[in-house]
């Protein structure tokens, strides 16, 4: 009987596992929030916490943009940064975005090195009231004992930096340990802290400035591409050298070297800063602080010029490099570089330097700008080469800063901005679809020429970029895609083209996936899962009656 039973058992297991197991497999399929059936891997996704870790925009060159995190937190100042960071990605950088606390200048540099260290970053600008080095140098023969702001602390990555008196101060720097004394990075300072002209607050003055950037890279307060140089009686021996610097950048130019007939407060106020010039190369005493021009042998005897009325005429150029001992000392209100920068209407950029001192072999900063490099580059080119002032190097150059955008260039970058591209029908990017027919649409960018269309591929490669001999062109900022797409991941790049015709080289990229629906297992029509259980139960009912029956005929 036990034999029978056994036999039994195994027969009514083998039944249900045939039957029932493949009906449980199919109730288990996946059901995804697109409302389709499918087995699927999701992708992954990195996530990335604002104030956490820096937020990473992916192009070319790497550079970072520090916000003060007090800053950060005015609706209007992010609003702009954010436009500078695009405007930035267009241009072909990559980004880097930081806007946690930083209590210490120390701070603000290992960060510096790790993002060097992490991304090779070329250079940064600093928004806000962010900490500074200072640094002291002993008087020596022609220069006097000083204390300074040095941006060098912050660009030099590998260098030796001691306070060997603990005071808080900078005072001895080396090479010591493999490094050397010159800038990895080059960093901009864009900040009006200790700005009183104007009656704007810090945030609306940085407001104004990152909007006039925008405004520049797409044509809008662009002027003539022309420099003057202004190089007034004690520099005069020097003025066909200096003035032929600017060549490497400007062939067409003003050279005003002539004392008292030309170079004299009344000519620099009323005649040439409001004139039609790009750059604007000034050697020009500022004698007793760095909110003054002082013209004259010495500083004296042709007149000054205050900050306030540079302010109140309002000066017209993109670039400034001064050779204004101080002239860029930010830390003092309304300093001429930060008056250039904020009372100019198209001022971009302002080269200077917080000391005594100021730039000098300039052939050096000129030609990097004329190789199409940025503001920053050219000052970084520049430090290189400055080996030969090595025995005055700390006395002559330790104070040079940029005030304003480190990562213009002096031909205005009217580079066709990136579209956005959106989908009505596959969002967000790079979600699960069985919509083989995707809709796309995207942003029209800003341009100075208009945007006249615009080249389009979808495949399945992910950084693919159109031009006019491989793209589809569209008039409209849109597509439909008419032919199915097949399973997988495809992307959508889309590149503008402007009224100079004019096509941008930096596409933007938006993935889509689509995955057919796996069909469900067949099913005996109108014979539910329960009642093809109620079925087997009847059937291993029955078996168990007629095994019962064949054990009483053989007793």
């Amino acid at each position: 009987m036990k034999s029978f039973e056994k036999k039994f058992e195994l027969h009514a297991l083998i039944t249900v596992l045939f039957f029932i197991f493949p009906l449980l497999i199919s109730c288990c399929t996946f059901t995804s929030s697109s409302g389709f059936k499918g087995k699927f891997n999701p992708p992954d996704v990195e996530s990335n916490i604002e104030g956490l870790k820096p937020s990473m925009y992916s192009l070319n060159e790497t550079i970072v943009i520090v916000v003060e995190n007090s800053l950060w937190g005015v609706s209007a100042v992010q609003t702009a940064v954010n436009q500078y960071i695009l405007d930035l990605q267009n241009t072909g950088f990559t980004t880097i975005l930081y806007t946690n606390a930083i209590s210490t200048v120390q701070s603000l540099k290992s960060l510096l090195q790790s993002w060097y260290t992490s991304y090779s970053i070329s250079g940064a600008a600093l928004i806000g009231n962010l900490p500074y080095a200072q640094y002291y140098h002993p008087a020596i023969t022609g220069f006097s004992a000083e204390t300074f702001i040095c941006d060098l602390y912050l660009m030099d990555l590998d260098g030796n930096w001691l306070d060997l008196n603990t005071d808080g101060v900078y005072d001895k720097h080396n090479a010591s340990g493999g490094g050397d004394i010159f800038p990895e990075i080059y960093i901009g300072r864009i900040d009006a802290t200790n700005r009183v002209l104007g009656g704007q607050s810090n945030s609306q003055d940085i407001i104004t400035v990152l909007n006039r950037f925008h405004s520049y890279r797409i044509g809008g307060v662009s002027r003539s591409h022309k420099a003057i140089t202004y190089i007034d009686d004690d520099w005069q021996p020097w003025a066909n050298t200096w003035s032929n610097w600017l060549s490497y950048a400007y062939s067409n130019r003003d050279d005003i070297n002539t004392p008292k007939t030309w170079t004299n407060s009344t000519d620099w106020l009323n005649n040439r800063l409001v004139q039609d010039y790009e750059f604007a190369h000034i050697c020009v005493h500022s004698g007793a602080g760095p909110g003054m021009h002082y013209f004259g042998p010495g500083g004296s005897g042709e007149g000054t010029i205050s900050s306030t009325q540079i302010h109140n005429k309002g000066p017209t150029f993109n670039f400034y490099n001064l050779f204004c001992c101080h002239g860029a000392d930010w830390i003092t209100s309304d300093c001429l570089a930060t008056t250039y920068l904020y009372s100019g209407s198209r001022s971009i950029s302002v080269i200077g330097s917080t000391k005594t001192g100021g730039m000098l072999e300039g052939s050096y900063f000129y030609n990097s700008l004329g190789s199409d490099n940025s503001i920053g580059k050219g000052l970084h080119d520049w430090f290189q080469f400055m080996t030969s002032y090595s025995s005055n190097y700390v006395e002559w150059f330790y104070g040079m800063s940029i005030i304003g955008d480190p990562f213009a260039t002096i031909d205005y970058d009217c580079t066709i901005f990136t579209p956005r591209i959106n989908s009505s029908t596959h969002f967000p990017a790079n979600s699960l679809s069985s919509n083989k027919y995707p809709h796309f649409d995207w942003t029209i960018p800003v341009d100075v020429n208009g945007i006249t269309g615009y080249y389009y591929i979808i495949d399945q490669n992910p950084s693919t970029i159109p031009n006019q001999f491989t793209g589809n062109f569209s008039a409209t900022n849109g597509v439909n895609i008419t032919t199915p797409l097949t399973d997988g991941t495809w992307y959508l790049h889309v590149v503008a083209k402007d009224g100079a015709g004019n096509i941008g080289t930096y596409a933007d990229h938006y993935a889509v996936q689509i995955y057919t629906p796996t069909p469900p297992p067949p099913s005996i029509p109108g014979f539910p899962l329960l009642s093809l259980i109620s079925v087997l139960v009847l059937i291993s009912v029955i078996q168990l009656y007629l095994l019962k029956k064949e054990q009483k005929n053989t007793k």
